[in-house]
Parts: C-alpha cells; structure tokens; sequence
C-alpha cells in the first residue's frame, strides 16, 4: 500500500502531526457551547449536542463556550 504525501509533508515528521492534530480540532465540536456529558440510561457517559446534531464533526450552529 502506498500513500502518496502532499508537499507540506515533507518537512519535519513532529510539525506534520502537530499540524495534523490542529486540523482535526478545527473539524471537532470541542470546545462548543453546545455539546453536554450526558449518562445514557445503560450507565455510560456520553457526550451530546444539545443542538440535535450528531456530535464530533464540527455543524454550522458551532459557538464558542464562554467559560
């Protein structure tokens, strides 16, 4: 299997992970106002939107939690 590597790839492997990791927090919910932990009935912990959404990539009603 190969991979073909973009440009911006070929620079030092540690700021390509760290740029990695950045774009995908771009692309989450966290740290939206509208996400809560919530116990499910079966006992787990979940994170949810309040919004209805599915929660983890990033919608259109994203705002900034102000805590």
């Amino acid at each position: 299997m190969t991979v073909e590597l973009q440009k911006w790839e070929f620079r030092d492997p540690m700021l390509v992970v760290m740029s990695r990791q950045q774009a995908a927090l771009k692309r989450s919910c966290q740290g939206c106002a509208n996400a809560r932990t919530v116990q499910s009935p079966f006992g787990d912990t979940v994170v949810r939107c309040l919004k209805g959404k599915p929660y983890g990539k990033k919608c259109k009603q994203y705002e900034v939690d102000p805590a």
